[in-house]
């Protein structure tokens, strides 16, 4: 099990409660996920859309790159958010 408090800490202190990448972080905190999948998957799936059927392929190829993070500047600032999410997940077996 992971300990949120810290995690949720660090993303407190780096974020600024005004800064809408802190949510994208705490997420990260609370995502179930290993810390290796949390920054792979987890991430990926949580900042940026994927073209999910044959539709998808009669748009244009830049809209598969949609943040799916309404509020952030790009998709890249939510990744970076989540990513820091991730690396602070500490397991509590550890301490």
């Amino acid at each position: 099990m992971f300990n949120i408090g810290s995690c949720y800490a660090a993303c407190n202190e780096n974020y600024n409660a005004t800064n809408p990448n802190r949510l994208f972080c705490k997420k990260a905190c609370d995502s179930d996920e290993d810390i290796v999948k949390c920054k792979k998957d987890y991430c990926s799936d949580l900042c940026i859309k994927q073209e999910i059927g044959a539709e998808d392929s009669k748009k244009s190829s830049w809209t598969k790159f949609f943040a799916r993070a309404p509020g952030t500047d790009t998709s890249e600032s939510c990744l970076s958010a989540c990513i820091f999410g991730c690396s602070n997940k500490e397991d509590e077996s550890d301490d």
